[in-house]
């Protein structure tokens, strides 16, 4: 259950022909929500079965839409309540890890055979986990080339004699947490992910370029760079859709519910009856691209290329004009997450998929893990 946190990020479909399980559920725990979505496997295809969220605000003292801080046990109820009213028949999950609670870097070392990597990793690690690795699960694998290095290699540059690892740790402590409140749920953990694979399988297809891919959740955004058909890098920042509405409701003065409201309704679209609504939020929205446009140049410095488009995922992807703010900031293709495109549905769910979409990336992300 615990061999791999990385191996399964592909674009191109990785079979278990020989798995007896058809069934595939992922489970994503966010800040303020958690959401499942099953898979079943029929003919090679992804067949949507069900899906569902839950706030997690009725389990505490918060409010639909602001992060909650639970207890163990509330967060089982809460998971079991959203597994039976899903009405979810899978026994098995496999589950997201927050980008926050775990370490996720790469590193360049030289071109060895496999037995010496094995060796060299996880002493090399070391340098670059901050707990010692016995408190931690460790992952690794040998990235492809990037881009730009295909390209010089077709072209006849002389190869270097290095490769890029991407190092995965996440602490057995809250391995064994989410564990526990799995198996106090009645599920069993097939296998964890770190959100951002899950969410770049969702969101990209067979694309071997460079993309910027955006997951805004309630209370932090997570920015992920994937090129040549691999995650290469990642950077979470605590802001996120919940300060939209804190800074509309003390602004306005307006009630949570209400500010939620207008957030949705109005985004940073300006027009003569938003223009209230917008004038607060487009300074909120334009730190998040700063952030992104520092996390690009930091990208660039260490001899990453340029983007070719962004991809925005998360419930914050539904704010109304994002996408064109992103476009607008980063002179590229900017779109809005569809995971539910590569799954097969009833036609008459397709106005609701559509738009909802966005907010179930990591979890129809995690359900693609078998696929």
């Amino acid at each position: 259950m615990l061999s791999s946190l990385l191996e399964r990020f592909r674009f191109m479909r990785d079979i278990k022909l020989f798995s007896l399980e058809s069934r595939f559920l992922g489970v994503d725990i966010g800040s303020a929500s958690i959401k499942v979505a099953q898979l079943k496997k029929e003919r090679e295809r992804a067949l949507l079965e069900t899906y569902g969220e839950l706030s997690l605000a009725r389990y505490g003292d918060g409010v639909v839409g602001r992060s909650a801080r639970l207890l163990d046990a509330k967060l089982t109820e809460a998971l079991k309540d959203v597994v039976r009213e899903s009405q979810v028949k899978a026994e098995k999950a496999i589950v997201s890890i927050p980008l926050k609670d775990s370490f996720l870097t790469t590193m360049e070392l030289p071109e060895l055979g496999e037995e010496d990597l094995k060796e060299a990793v996880p002493y090399e690690a070391r340098k670059y986990i901050p707990i010692p690795l016995s408190e931690v699960v460790l992952d690794w694998r040998v990235l492809p080339p990037k881009n730009e290095e295909r390209q010089a290699v077709s072209i006849g540059t002389v190869k270097r004699k290095f490769q890029t690892v991407l190092l995965a740790a996440v602490p057995k402590e809250s391995i064994s947490k989410y564990n526990t409140i799995f198996n106090n749920a009645g599920l069993e953990v097939a296998a964890f992910e770190i959100e951002v694979f899950s969410f770049a399988r969702a969101a990209l297809r067979r694309d071997l370029g460079t993309s910027l891919l955006v997951d805004i959740g309630a209370s932090s955004i997570k920015l992920i760079i994937v090129d040549g058909g691999a995650v290469r890098a990642s950077h979470s920042f605590d802001r996120g859709s919940q300060e939209l509405t804190l800074a509309l409701s003390q602004s306005l003065g307006v009630d949570w519910d209400r500010a939620e409201i207008l957030k949705r309704e109005s985004g940073i679209v300006r027009r003569p009856e938003t223009e209230g609504t917008a004038s607060v939020l487009e300074p909120l929205v334009e730190l998040w691209v700063s952030e992104g446009e520092r996390f690009l140049l930091d990208w660039r410095r260490r001899g990453g290329g340029s983007i070719s488009k962004v991809l925005i995922g998360g419930g914050g992807a539904l704010l109304n004009g994002i996408v064109d703010l992103f476009v607008k900031k980063f002179g590229v293709e900017a779109f809005t997450v569809n995971p539910f495109s590569k799954v097969v549905y009833p036609a008459f769910l397709e106005p609701k998929l559509k738009e909802i979409g966005a907010t179930f990336t990591n979890a129809i992300g995690l359900a693609l893990r078998e696929f």
